[in-house]
């Protein structure tokens, strides 16, 4: 039997953007490996889910390997413990590897380049937006771009999400080959925007969450992380002064005490919601006014397709990804520009963006679970 490994560094990534790409390699007749991060220090998703994943994975005939990434840099022996045991794992015979998240893929390339001459093992990096771009700190440049450089030299294929990595791999990074995706697959069967009982349902959410019929619900949802930058909206918020405005926070992460005190700090603790970790986003969406996307980076962001999925109006940062997602530039701001995020929320709700929010649900079939499906299917077809 052909034998597959799956490397991320948390388990969420495999469990929130794999779940399609396992499933395949266990229709292709792999036996399937998972080795991440199993514990919830670092992840978003808390142990009980991961706990749950997990269990469900082997019950597929999965086996699951605890490797103790660590998704921060600075952490050298964490970084050196986790190496340690992917080379251990390195030493089965496996047909294929496929790795996530920068700092894993690194480790899982390296701890692999042998095999990929000894016994043929082809190895697949899918890049979830590169640390560097157009516009990030030059420490991005210096720190991950040599080392994407390197390792590129020991991938087989190269999957991109969005057109600017797209074109800066195929120009600097000599894979064996370079793949733009459209994104890592949205499940388009979760939405249900034209449903008989949405008005019914969007009441009885807006009820649970505290929030008025005249008042506006912002909806957010992402890590809380600095990456995603809801310090930026909450301070939008307080720059309106309208107490009618709510906003939620779905998502959990190391900010929140720092969040929630920002929000103490302004005036906004009765206005501003922390919901944790939801697995209700599209019933959350559909009670939303609007979907506010702050993020400082992305690669092809999952909760702001969802969002258009669901037929909510959106507004995103003016970043690589959220880009190719919304073209309209009246719906998108500078992420540290609390007046800009603030003038494009309000402007999105006061005009009529109807025919925009259908053109941005037909947009969204591009990047559909189905249609990246095909393509990984002739990404893991063994060659010949």
């Amino acid at each position: 039997m052909k034998k597959a490994l799956m490397t991320a560094s948390v388990a969420s990534m495999l469990d929130n953007f794999n779940r399609s790409n396992i499933n395949l390699l266990l229709e292709m007749g792999y036996k399937v490996t998972l080795a991440a991060n199993f514990s919830a220090a670092e992840d978003s998703s808390p142990l009980s889910r991961l706990t749950a994943f997990k269990a469900e994975m082997e019950a597929l005939g999965c086996r699951v390997v605890q490797i103790d990434f660590s998704r921060k840099a600075a952490n050298i022996s964490g970084q050196i413990k986790s190496y340690r045991q992917l080379k251990r794992l390195a030493g089965e015979d496996f047909d294929l590897v496929h790795c996530n998240s920068p700092i894993c893929a690194a480790m899982t390339r390296l701890a692999f380049r042998k095999k990929r001459k000894t016994h043929g093992t082809r190895v697949i990096y899918t890049a979830h937006g590169f640390h560097f771009f157009r516009g990030a700190p030059v420490k991005n440049w210096l720190l991950y771009f040599p080392v994407e450089w390197v390792c590129a030299h020991w991938t087989d294929i190269l999957n991109t999400v969005n057109r600017e990595d797209y074109r800066l791999a195929k120009r600097w990074l000599k894979a064996g080959r370079v793949v733009r995706l459209p994104g890592v697959g949205i499940d388009l069967e979760k939405f249900n925007p034209g449903g008989a009982d949405r008005e019914e349902e969007r009441e009885s959410v807006r009820r649970e969450l505290g929030v008025g019929k005249d008042e506006k619900l912002l909806l957010s949802v992402g890590e809380l992380i600095r990456r995603k930058n809801h310090e930026s909206v909450i301070r939008a918020l307080a720059l309106l002064r309208d107490p009618a405005y709510r906003y939620c926070i779905c998502g959990r992460g190391e900010l929140e005490e720092e969040l929630r005190r920002l929000a103490r700090e302004l005036g906004l603790e009765d206005r501003v919601k922390f919901l944790g970790y939801r697995e209700d986003i599209p019933r959350l969406c559909r009670a939303a006014d609007l979907f506010v996307f702050p993020s400082l980076q992305e690669g092809m962001p999952m909760a702001l397709m969802e969002a258009m999925a669901e037929k909510v109006p959106v507004v995103c940062s003016d970043i690589r990804g959220n880009r190719e997602l919304v073209e309209e530039r009246e719906l998108r701001f500078g992420p540290r520009d609390a007046g800009g995020i603030a003038g494009c929320m309000q402007r999105a709700l006061k005009i009529d963006i109807s025919e925009t929010i259908e053109r941005h649900y037909r947009g969204i079939r591009n990047y559909g679970i189905g249609v990246v499906k095909q393509k990984m299917e002739k990404e893991y077809l063994p060659e010949e």
